[in-house]
């Protein structure tokens, strides 16, 4: 009765990497190349590691795609790289968390004129957002040295995409001290000031109503932090918003 449960039938991407000139490309097409990534498929992984595949997979979603390309297929392999880069794999959070060249290639799409392709702002946001929870020491590390990051995400706050990540920027950072050093940080960058400013009538509607989501969230989540309070006796966002 277990004959259908054959483990040594090779998949689709084993048979691939058997390939010497086996591409990124081929690769992403195969269906269970995600699956494969999450088992710990350690051909695949010392492919996906190379300097080379990382910085293929990060451009897939940081830059727009050919535009030749049917429309439901244009995104097709953004999406798969963006699940490769965020599918909590220790070896890849690894890799691109410690390496500046490959968080300041990331960081890029941030220094692009609006606007934002919303679609491609979320794969960008869903990526740092993994990369904040699962290396945070190293990519807050490497924000705070970024000075114009802030200005950069409220520059493009009519994507909501970059309200999710300036979200989990505040909600998403461990131990506690960790995260009160970054609210302190957001707070001495004068963020509530910089949100409050957007709300106003001369702002696009985009940006006023996701700076204004954004402050309402700000709040909930600084009165739902009882670790947070035990700490530091405050957060100093919510002090700002309450004064």
């Amino acid at each position: 009765m277990f004959w259908k449960f054959d483990l040594h039938t090779a998949s689709q991407v084993e048979k691939l990497l058997e390939k010497d000139d086996v591409t990124l490309t081929e690769l992403l097409d195969e269906d269970d190349v995600l699956q494969e990534c999450k088992a710990q498929n350690q051909r695949l992984l010392l492919f996906l590691t190379q300097d080379s595949s990382l910085q293929e997979l990060l451009s897939l979603i940081i830059r727009e795609p050919p535009s030749d390309r049917e429309e439901k297929l244009r995104y097709k392999y953004a999406n798969m790289a963006c699940e490769l880069l965020t599918c909590d794999v220790s070896v890849i959070n690894d890799k691109v968390g410690g390496d500046d060249s490959l968080l300041n290639m990331l960081y890029s799409f941030l220094e692009q004129d609006p606007p934002l392709n919303p679609l491609l702002a979320s794969f960008f946001s869903k990526t740092f957002g993994s990369l904040i929870s699962r290396k945070t020491e190293q990519t807050i590390g490497f924000l705070r040295k970024k000075e114009g990051f802030l200005g950069l995400v409220l520059k493009h706050m009519y994507v909501s995409a970059m309200m999710d990540l300036l979200l989990r920027l505040i909600s998403c950072v461990e131990p506690a001290q960790l995260r009160h050093d970054v609210l302190t940080w957001l707070d001495e960058e004068k963020l509530i000031q910089r949100m409050t400013e957007l709300i106003q009538p001369h702002t696009d509607n985009e940006r006023q109503s996701n700076a204004s989501q954004a402050l309402c969230d700000i709040i909930r989540m600084g009165r739902d932090q009882p670790g947070l309070q035990e700490l530091s006796g405050s957060d100093p966002l919510l002090t700002t918003l309450e004064l």
